[in-house]
C-alpha cells in the first residue's frame, strides 16, 4: 500500500491537473483511510525536494506550492522572501504536511480555508486570531492558521517565534505545532521559539499551564510558570529548565539580549532582527560564548561596534543590507 500511495502522489505532483481532479486528490489526502501511509508519502516528497535544492530553490518552491495545491487551501498568499535554504524547505513541509494534519485531525472537513501570516526580517506584528487569542509574532516567522476554529481543537502551525495569549476555552484546547513538538494550552501565555535554522525548539510558559507533546513519542511534559522545554531537533531529546522570563520576552519590547551565545548564534538572530545578511569566513569565530544587551533603539551599526570592541576579532563594512566581516590582521 505504501508504494501505491507514493506513486499516486508522485504522479499527481509531476504534472498539471484540472481543478476537479486536484480537489478530488485533496479530499483523498485528508481522508482517514491509510492516513499514516499518506503522511509518510508527503514526507518522502519533502525529502526529494530537499535533495534537489540549488540556486533556483526559490522558483522551484513556488512550483511545488502550485503542484501540491497550497494555493487552493490558502486564504491569502504572501510574498516569498529570499530565506535561507533550510527555512524555505521548512515552509514546504509545514504547509503540505501541516495543512494535511490540520485538516485530518482538527476539522474533519473536505476543505479548509487557511491564512498565512509571514513577518519579514526586521519586523514584528501583533494581531488577534479568529478565537480572540492574541499573538505577537517575531521577525522571520510564518504562522499558519484556519479562518475559523472548527472541530475539537484550535490548532496553529509555527515556523519561527511567537508569543501566544490564549483565550480560555476548556472545551477546545489551543495547540501550537512546530516541527515534532506541540504545545497544548487551555488558557495561558507562552512563548515558542522554533526557527528552522536553530538546532533547538524552546517553549517557555509565562503564566498558566501547558502540556508539551512530541510526535511519535509517548513522552510529555507539564510546565509550571517560569519553566521551559528545550527540544534538540537532532537527538530528539528534551529537557526542562528554569527560564529568565525577562530575556525570553525581550524581543517583544524591542530589546536584544544574548546570554552565553556563540557568535554564529548571535549573527543568526541579528539577521532576523535587522534584515541583514552577514558575510564572513566560518573560521573567523571559535565556539566562544558572549553576553550582550542592546536597547530597542540600537541600530545595526551600534551593535556591530560593541561586538567588535568586545571580541577584538573582526572589522566590518555594511553595504545596504549586507554586512561584510573580516578578521583583524
Amino acid at each position: 500500500m505504501k508504494n501505491y500511495i507514493q506513486k499516486i502522489i508522485n504522479v499527481f505532483t509531476a504534472s498539471k491537473h484540472s481543478e476537479k481532479v486536484t480537489e478530488e486528490v485533496h479530499q483523498w489526502l485528508v481522508g482517514e483511510e491509510h492516513a499514516d501511509e499518506k503522511e509518510l508519502a508527503l514526507h518522502e516528497l519533502w525529502k526529494e525536494t530537499e535533495g534537489k535544492v540549488d540556486a533556483g530553490t526559490w522558483n522551484s518552491l513556488r512550483s511545488v506550492y502550485s503542484k501540491v495545491g497550497v494555493t487552493d487551501v490558502a486564504k491569502k498568499q504572501y510574498q516569498l522572501f529570499v530565506w535561507k535554504y533550510v527555512a524555505a524547505v521548512a515552509i514546504l513541509i509545514i504547509t503540505v504536511s501541516g495543512t494535511f494534519w490540520l485538516t485530518k485531525n482538527a476539522f474533519k472537513e473536505e476543505t479548509v480555508a487557511m491564512t498565512e501570516q509571514y513577518i519579514p526580517d526586521g519586523e514584528t506584528y501583533e494581531f488577534e486570531l479568529p478565537d480572540g487569542s492574541r499573538v505577537h509574532v517575531n521577525s522571520g516567522t510564518l504562522l499558519l492558521y484556519p479562518n475559523i476554529f472548527n472541530g475539537d481543537t484550535r490548532t496553529v502551525y509555527l515556523i519561527g517565534e511567537a508569543d501566544f495569549k490564549v483565550k480560555k476555552n476548556p472545551d477546545k484546547p489551543f495547540i501550537v505545532r512546530s516541527g515534532n513538538m506541540s504545545v497544548t494550552a487551555l488558557g495561558t501565555e507562552f512563548n515558542v521559539a522554533a526557527y528552522p535554522e536553530d538546532s533547538e525548539i524552546v517553549a517557555t510558559l509565562i503564566q498558566g499551564k501547558v502540556r508539551i507533546d512530541y510526535e511519535k513519542s509517548n513522552e510529555s511534559h507539564i510546565l509550571q510558570p517560569g519553566q521551559q522545554v528545550v527540544y534538540n531537533r537532532k537527538t530528539a531529546q528534551s529537557r526542562i529548565a528554569d527560564a529568565n522570563l525577562e530575556d525570553v520576552t525581550a524581543w517583544q519590547r524591542g530589546q536584544i539580549i544574548f546570554r552565553g551565545n556563540t557568535m554564529e548564534e548571535i549573527l543568526l538572530i541579528l539577521e532576523r532582527r535587522f534584515g541583514v545578511t552577514f558575510q564572513y569566513n566560518t573560521n573567523l569565530f571559535a565556539d566562544d560564548k558572549y553576553n550582550f544587551s542592546f536597547s530597542k533603539n540600537a541600530d545595526i551599526g551600534e551593535v556591530m561596534e560593541v561586538m567588535k570592541e568586545v571580541t577584538g576579532k573582526f572589522t566590518y563594512n555594511i553595504n545596504k543590507n549586507i554586512c561584510y566581516m573580516k578578521a583583524v590582521n
